[in-house]
């Protein structure tokens, strides 16, 4: 198959029509469509259902399009490999992180990354779910992925990178306390949480049961970015990492550390086999930036 085709028509899936995907890749729309029909005419069957508000996949087009993101990713890994020679001068790097691990450790990390590659642009991507990160990876839509360990990555490989301690930040005006409390005792303490299955919903739940009790839910919200702020006027109290607990200290929440510690572990997964060289690089500046995050604790790989 062509990959000039194989890319258009990705092109179209992931823009949601024809026009857009022409627009985001700089080519005329009616090259873009022509593309797309000899493909389907090459593969004997309709990719796509045009519509007037967009285009979906047919069963054809969805058996098509994880390869198609592959072979893509295979052409441009062979690519990246000459830029390895020339010092990475140049190409792009997917990085798909859990949002409550793009602060921290990815944020640091890619900013340490531009600094040795500035040529090399990072495009992160924002999967809510562990699986939805495996599901990135795997489909070749990123290289690279930050989240957690756990079954959900058997299919990729996976380096620990680091445990990441998440702290309880509760309402300004609650009594601070200079040593690790009990988690047992804030069993019974509003928390503000994300949905059942969320992966920090997950973490809490679990850590709490561990100790022989229940989450106490005061507010439940999809909108992560809004933890802090519920937190702050007094709607209850949460579990974050420990360095947006140390932004939260500082607009007046109390920050608690608990025994035993709730911690999730970091790990940064790929697809079996040989990294392009910006992905490479890349991991080994999330290797080392964890150590130096405030947040996490060196894990063994």
């Amino acid at each position: 198959m062509d990959l000039r085709k194989l890319g258009l028509f990705v092109a179209v899936v992931d823009a949601g029509g024809f026009t857009a995907a022409a627009r985001a890749v700089r080519v005329a729309q009616p090259s873009v469509s022509l593309a797309v029909k000899e493909l389907e005419r090459e593969v004997g069957a309709e990719l796509l259902v045009r519509a007037r508000d967009g285009v979906t996949l047919t069963p054809a087009g969805e058996a098509l399009l994880g390869p198609a993101r592959r072979a893509l990713r295979e052409v441009a890994t062979a690519g990246a490999a000459v830029d390895d020679v020339l010092g990475l001068r140049t190409g792009h790097l997917d990085v798909a992180s859990l949002p409550t691990l793009a602060a921290d450790p990815v944020a640091g990390i890619v900013g340490r990354f531009h600094a040795a590659h500035p040529k090399v642009t990072v495009r992160l991507l924002a999967p809510t779910e562990p699986r939805e990160v495996v599901d990135a990876v795997r489909s070749g839509r990123a290289e690279v992925g930050v989240t957690e360990a756990g079954p959900q990555n058997a299919a990729l490989d996976a380096v620990r990178l680091a445990a990441q301690e998440l702290v309880l930040v509760q309402p300004p005006g609650t009594a601070a306390h200079r040593t690790r409390r009990a988690l047992s005792r804030f069993g019974s303490v509003p928390l503000v949480v994300t949905p059942v299955g969320t992966s920090l919903r997950s973490i809490v739940d679990r850590a709490l049961a561990e100790v022989g009790v229940e989450a106490a839910v005061a507010v439940e919200t999809e909108q992560r970015d809004a933890i802090v702020p519920l937190v702050l006027a007094g709607a209850g109290s949460a579990f974050v990492p420990a360095t947006l607990g140390a932004s939260a200290a500082a607009q007046g929440a109390v920050v608690t550390r608990t025994s035993p510690p709730v911690n999730r572990h970091v790990v940064a997964v790929h697809r079996p086999g040989a990294l392009a060289p910006a992905a490479s690089a890349f991991l080994d500046h999330l290797r080392g930036g964890v150590m130096r995050s405030p947040g996490v604790r060196r894990g063994k790989q």
